[in-house]
């Protein structure tokens, strides 16, 4: 074939050559291409898998938790019995609230009524150890009078029946005990330590 004609790169040999080049080429560029985007696919996957990350990432070590400082202070000494009247003055006011709470409501609870009563008890009796004889005298009738109440309140077959008489006579009892043994009241009688 002459050079000028029209087809001359459709000649047999020339154009078979070309022709297998161009598949062989084409076949290695897809696998090339393949490869690369098998790659990145592994690529984006180890870089967006957060245990991989993890794997990789260098572990610091845990910081030591800081030891406490603990430094007692007895403030049990540094009370005076004044404030230590107060104070169980108004745990004995706290309880005696609660148990007549307890029993004004419409099914009175026996364990709440039992622990307020024996709590305010122990209050009372609590309060008779700090004050000096003549006084602890004063609120002996009225600590056996609460002992009686709380036998009553712990008998077996207190239904609350009889709750409206008790209150009554907690009511005046409470009277009575704010009007004589309130902590300004005897706070010239209170035993020294």
């Amino acid at each position: 074939m002459k050079p000028n004609s029209r087809n001359w790169w459709v000649s047999p040999t020339a154009s078979g050559v070309r022709w297998a080049s161009r598949v062989q080429r084409g076949r290695a560029l897809r696998g090339r291409a393949w490869l690369i985007a098998v790659c990145l696919a592994l690529a984006g996957g180890a870089m967006g898998c957060e245990s991989l990350q993890r794997k990789f990432t260098r572990k610091k070590a845990p910081k030591p938790a800081p030891t406490p400082i603990i430094s007692f202070q007895d403030y049990s000494a540094a009370m005076t019995p004044l404030d230590r009247y107060r104070k169980h003055y108004a745990i004995f006011d706290y309880w005696n609230a609660e148990l007549m709470a307890a029993l004004e409501t419409r099914t009175p609870n026996p364990k709440r009524i039992k622990r307020a009563s024996e709590e305010a008890l122990g209050e009372l009796e609590a309060l008779k150890g700090l004050v000096v004889d003549e006084v602890s005298a004063r609120i002996e009738p009225v600590l056996a009078e609460r002992a009686q109440i709380d036998r009553e309140l712990r008998r077996p077959g207190f239904d609350g029946g009889g709750a409206d008489f008790i209150k009554r006579r907690l009511e005046a009892q409470t009277r009575h005990i704010h009007r004589e043994f309130y902590w300004r009241k005897v706070e010239d009688h209170l035993k020294n330590p």
